[in-house]
């Protein structure tokens, strides 16, 4: 079995309101997260930043397991931390809340690279270590080890073996690298709604 873990945070500043709640073409994001990457799993974890959120994301996301940060300002490696602590799958399937665009085909593309490794990540001119699929227990040894100190999640893949998927790979099953547009904006949401209104962002709404 493997395990989707997606990074639900807490509220965004810049958005003004979670943004695992806001609307894109009549779905909430995290909708369209867990449903790119949910079926890929055997189970489906959220990590939220306050527990207040749990009961609105619960009837969204009905099928998921949900876990809250105990410490605050930490950002998304306590995500990690807590979502890695009740994740039973062999294989872990990471992704952020505010990318509506995800394809399925990205994590197919980690999965089937996996091999020995103990992640998959993408890479640009940086690595993206939250649209990735890591190694359960290799994970957990590095985030329980004193010795790790671990910040980030770029931190977490650090210690790791892990396998770099190039640009070049990446567009193979998504030519337009949407899976890694991030909604931190209204402008960017606008964005979304117009490429999703486009045939050729293959998405469905």
């Amino acid at each position: 079995m493997d395990t989707a873990l997606v990074l639900a945070g807490g509220e965004s500043e810049r958005f003004g309101e979670p943004k695992s709640l806001v609307d894109v073409a009549g779905k909430p994001m995290i909708r369209r997260v867990v449903d790119a990457i949910g079926p890929l799993a055997g189970e489906v974890v959220v990590s939220v930043a306050v527990s207040a959120i749990v009961p609105v994301l619960q009837s969204i996301v009905p099928e998921a397991s949900f876990v809250v940060d105990r410490q605050t300002g930490r950002g998304p490696i306590e995500g990690f931390r807590r979502g890695f602590d009740i994740a039973r799958g062999d294989r872990v399937l990471v992704a952020p809340c505010d990318a509506p665009l995800l394809r399925p085909e990205l994590y197919r593309l980690f999965l089937r690279s996996l091999g020995h490794y103990e992640s998959v990540v993408p890479k640009f001119d940086v690595f993206d270590p939250v649209r990735a699929v890591y190694r359960r227990q290799a994970v957990a040894r590095v985030l329980r080890s004193q010795k790790s100190n671990v910040a980030s999640p770029s931190g977490l893949v650090d210690h790791l073996r892990s396998r770099f998927i190039d640009a070049d790979r990446i567009r193979a099953v998504d030519p337009d690298l949407s899976s890694f547009f991030d909604v931190n904006t209204r402008a960017d949401l606008d964005d979304v709604l117009a490429k999703l209104e486009r045939p050729s962002a293959g998405q469905s709404s």
